[in-house]
C-alpha cells in the first residue's frame, strides 16, 4: 500500500529513497561530532536540575545573551539553542549536547569544541557548576535526577518505563560522543554500518570512562554500555542482521518499519502513537485523512538507538563521553579508520569471522572487563593498539579536502594509555579509589573528571 503526501507517494522505496539521498561525493565526506557531557554542582557532584536560578535553562539563557545562541522553546521553557548549522540539545536529565558543524578537517572539529567549552565554562562557573567529560553521572541516584520538560521526552519516558529495567537510568544518567560519517553509496554505507557494529564492544572498551556510580567505583569499565544494553531491546544493542553478506538499504528499511514509534509532530504538538510499528503507521497513518510523512520517517529514524544507526549518514554511538585531552581522539580514529579504504578493510578483518556468540559475548563481557576481555588468543587491549596504528595510518593517506599532515597527533591521548594498557576508566578509578571519606573521593572524581 502506498500513501499520498501532497503530490508525493510515500512507500518502501521513497523509505529506501532517504539513505540514497544522502550519499555524497568521495570529495565531499566530512566528519560529524556530537559531545553529551554531564552537569554537575561542585560542592556535591550531584547532577544538575533543569530549573531554578542555577539550573540548565539560566545556562542556557546566558548562552544566548552572551554569546548569541537563538533559544528553542517548548512552551516557556528553552530546550535547545542554535546557531548557525550548530544546536547545542538537551537529553532527558539535563545533560547538554553539542551537535557541531560537519567539518573535512579535525581541527575545524576541535576548534567548535573549544569554543564550547569555553562558553559553557564562562557561564557555569558563576553558579557553582561543573562540567564532566564522563560516560555516567558519579553521584546522584537516578531519582534525584530532574527531567527536562521535554514533550518528546514526557512521551518516550512512558512508553520506555516497562521496555528495561536501566531505561530511566540510560535517559538520566549516560552520556557520550557520537561521530557522525558520510556515504558515497548504499555498499559505502553498509559497509561501514557493519564495521561499526562489528567494533562496537572494541570501542567501548578502548574509550570505557564510566567506572563510578553512586559517588564511588561500580564495578565496571563502561557502566553506560552496560545500562544502554539493559534497555528496551527492540531499537537498542547491536542490530546483528547487518552481518548477512547480502544486508541493504532495503533490510534496513524494513528493520526501521518494525521499531514500534513513541510519536509524530504536527504543527508544533508531540503527538504520542502508542508504540505502534511504523510499518502499520504507514499503512493507516493517523487517521482522518493525516497520512504518514517523510518527515514522520525522519523522525523515526531519531529513535533507533542502536549501537551504529543509518540516517542520511553512519552515526556510531558506542564511546562514553571524554575529557578535553581525548575528545577528538574519538573523531580522529574513526575518521582514520572509515574513510580509507585499506585501513577499514584491515579494521574489518580483525572482526569479520566472529560468530554470533562471539559477538553476543564481546557486547557483554567489554562493559565489565575493559580491555581484558579475550578475543581468540589475544585481548580488547591489543585489538585497540591495533585499531589505533590502522587510524594512523589511514589518516596519512587521505586525500584531498580532508587530507592534513598533523591530525594524527590527535591519536596521541588513546594511544599513550593503551600503551600502558589503561582506558580513560582507570585515572577515575584511581581518583576514586585514593581517599578514604566520600567527600574527599568527590572532590578528587571532580578534580580528574571536570572539563
Amino acid at each position: 500500500m502506498t500513501t499520498h503526501v501532497g503530490d508525493a507517494i510515500l512507500d518502501r522505496e521513497r523509505l529506501k529513497q532517504y539513505f540514497l539521498d544522502g550519499c555524497k561525493a568521495e570529495t565531499d565526506l566530512c566528519v560529524g561530532v556530537e559531545w553529551e557531557k554531564i552537569g554537575v554542582y561542585r560542592d556535591s557532584a550531584e547532577g544538575i536540575r533543569y530549573s531554578g536560578p542555577n539550573g540548565v535553562e539560566a545556562i542556557f539563557k546566558a548562552l544566548m545573551e552572551k554569546f548569541q545562541w537563538e533559544g528553542v522553546f517548548s512552551g516557556p521553557h528553552v530546550i535547545a539553542l542554535k546557531k548557525g548549522e550548530s544546536s547545542i540539545t538537551l537529553e532527558p536529565g539535563g545533560q547538554i549536547e553539542l551537535s557541531g558543524r560537519k567539518a573535512a578537517l579535525l581541527k575545524e572539529n576541535a576548534g567548535e569544541l573549544h569554543e564550547h567549552l569555553g562558553e559553557i565554562k564562562e557561564v557555569s562557573e558563576p553558579l557553582g557548576i561543573a562540567w564532566l567529560g564522563i560516560g555516567f553521572q558519579p553521584v546522584s541516584a537516578v531519582e534525584a535526577i530532574e527531567w527536562v520538560p521535554k514533550e518528546r521526552y514526557a512521551i518516550m519516558r512512558e512508553n520506555l518505563k516497562t521496555k528495561g529495567p536501566l531505561t530511566y537510568s540510560m535517559m538520566k544518567q549516560t552520556a557520550s560522543i557520537q561521530i557522525s560519517l558520510d556515504y558515497t553509496s548504499e555498499g559505502d554505507a553498509i559497509e561501514k554500518l557493519r564495521l561499526a557494529m562489528g567494533l562496537s564492544p572494541i570501542l567501548s572498551a578502548v574509550f570505557a570512562n564510566s567506572p563510578l556510580s553512586g559517588g564511588g567505583l561500580n564495578g565496571f569499565y563502561s557502566k553506560r554500555a552496560y545500562v544502554w544494553s539493559h534497555t528496551d531491546p527492540d531499537r537498542t544493542g547491536i542490530l546483528y542482521q547487518v552481518f548477512d553478506p547480502a544486508f541493504g538499504f532495503d533490510d534496513y528499511v524494513e528493520y526501521a518499519l518494525n521499531v514500534p514509534m513513541f510519536f509524530v509532530l504536527r504543527e508544533g504538538k508531540w503527538i504520542s502513537v502508542n508504540g505502534i510499528r511504523f510499518k502499520e503507521f504507514l499503512e493507516n497513518g493517523l487517521g482522518d485523512g493525516n497520512p504518514a510523512t517523510k518527515e514522520d520517517w525522519e523522525l523515526h529514524l531519531t529513535t533507533i538507538f542502536t549501537e551504529a544507526r543509518l540516517k542520511k549518514y553512519v552515526e556510531i554511538r558506542s564511546v562514553d563521553c571524554q575529557n578535553r585531552e581525548l575528545s577528538m581522539s574519538v573523531p580522529a580514529l574513526l575518521k582514520g579508520l572509515f574513510y580509507d579504504d585499506s585501513s577499514r578493510k584491515a579494521a574489518w578483518n580483525l572482526v569479520s569471522g566472529l560468530s554470533l556468540e562471539e559477538r553476543l559475548r564481546l557486547a557483554h563481557e567489554a562493559p565489565v572487563k575493559g580491555l581484558k576481555t579475550k578475543l581468540g588468543n589475544t585481548d580488547l587491549g591489543e585489538i585497540g593498539r591495533e585499531l589505533i596504528r590502522l587510524g594512523e595510518e589511514g589518516l596519512r593517506r587521505l586525500p584531498g579536502a580532508m587530507a592534513s599532515s598533523d591530525e594524527s597527533k590527535y591519536l596521541m591521548p588513546i594511544k599513550e594509555l593503551l600503551n600502558k594498557r589503561l582506558t580513560p576508566a582507570d585515572s577515575l578509578i584511581g581518583c576514586a579509589a585514593k581517599n578514604a571519606s566520600r567527600q574527599e573521593r568527590i572532590k578528587q572524581i571532580l578534580k580528574c573528571a571536570a572539563i
